[in-house]
């Protein structure tokens, strides 16, 4: 036990008092003329400065975080830190402690908020987001990715697409409600955006070599309207936004009205593909439409991927239909053809096919 005099600021006023201090080995115990007899457990004392010999030595306390205890007996404080490394100032094995916990625990609050921003409220928002939204969001994201491109219009273009979804139609009723669009744009690629709306572009058309291998692109694209794939990707995309947004300080961008973020909201999961995959496999299957169709496209799109890399021209800014699509070869592994003694109903006739693929001119 040793002993000493200090000085206490009790943090209500301004008034110093001197006090008689004991180290008692577990706590530090004070009182004076004016001062109660106070007991500060060690473990809740930290040091306001690091002890330097000849400089006066503040500690405070857990109990009254605004109450300083000033020693200058240099015996006496060297007694005190010899026994309590915590109070020599710096990071004592507690503070790391404390540090690390709150750190881990940080890290698991981002993590789990991530997880719920990537996968598991952007599929359930999806499905009960207004229609009105849906239709809006969809307009901006296909002015957007048309960049101001002719849409190719023709009464017989127009036909033979609505009779394309009515034969998928017939094969299965519950087929969801789209417009398809056709874009006079040289890339690659169809595509469908929120709101049931699917846009097809001339460089698609000008590569499909028959209305089967078109029809299968399009039930592709119906599975992600079907399970609402665009509008999950936009609360995705949204929902990263925000927590980029919350922990860096910055403000997030418009995710319909931005070609790099659209990019973004297009390239989807590896699981959402899946659905997408099976979903026009089905279609196609009960429709008897041959699958056929759907990968051999695939085949041909993989193929020109490869011999032109993922930046040539025909393949646009956006990519190809495989650049937002991962996983190919195996998706193409995993098309079905229809059953044995199935036989295939041509989808159009090569009239209908042909002013299909004249639309653009």
């Amino acid at each position: 036990m040793i002993e000493t005099l200090a000085t206490y600021f009790d943090g209500q006023s301004a008034r110093n008092r001197t006090v008689h201090l004991r180290d008692d080995g577990d706590a530090l115990s004070f009182s004076g003329p004016e001062t109660p007899k106070t007991i500060w457990n060690i473990r809740g004392l930290h040091p306001i400065d690091a002890p330097t010999k000849g400089q006066p030595y503040r500690l405070t306390h857990d109990a009254k975080p605004g109450a300083r205890l000033i020693i200058t007996d240099e015996a006496f404080i060297q007694n005190l830190i010899s026994h309590s490394n915590h109070l020599r100032g710096g990071y004592s094995m507690r503070d790391i402690a404390n540090i690390f916990g709150w750190t881990v625990g940080g890290l698991g609050v981002c993590a789990a908020l991530t997880y719920l921003a990537m996968w598991i409220l952007p599929d359930r928002v999806a499905h009960v987001l207004p229609q009105s939204w849906r239709e809006k969001t969809g307009t901006e994201m296909e002015t957007t990715l048309s960049g101001g491109a002719k849409r190719c219009q023709t009464p017989a273009g127009e036909h033979a697409l609505g009779t394309i979804v009515a034969a998928l139609a017939e094969g299965t009723p519950s087929l969801p409600a789209v417009s398809i669009h056709v874009y006079d744009m040289p890339l690659v690629n169809a595509f469908a955006v929120s709101g049931g709306k699917i846009i097809v572009t001339r460089g698609l058309l000008d590569k499909a070599e028959t209305a089967e291998e078109f029809t299968g692109v399009l039930a592709h694209e119906m599975g992600h309207v079907w399970h609402f794939h665009p509008e999950a990707q936009i609360v995705r995309l949204g929902g990263m936004e925000v927590l980029s947004s919350i922990f860096t300080g910055t403000n997030g961008g418009n995710a319909t009205t931005n070609v790099a973020m659209l990019a973004t909201v297009l390239r989807s999961s590896r699981a959402a593909e899946a659905e997408a995959d099976q979903f026009a496999n089905e279609a196609l299957i009960n429709a008897k439409i041959d699958p056929k169709g759907l990968r051999s496209f695939f085949e041909k799109i993989m193929k020109m991927e490869k011999d032109q890399g993922s930046n040539g021209a025909m393949l646009g800014e956006i990519g190809s239909i495989f650049s937002t699509h991962p996983g190919t070869e195996d998706r193409i592994k995993n098309i079905q053809l229809l059953p044995s003694g199935v036989v295939a109903k041509p989808v159009l006739t090569d009239q209908e096919w042909q002013a299909l693929k004249k639309m653009c001119g």
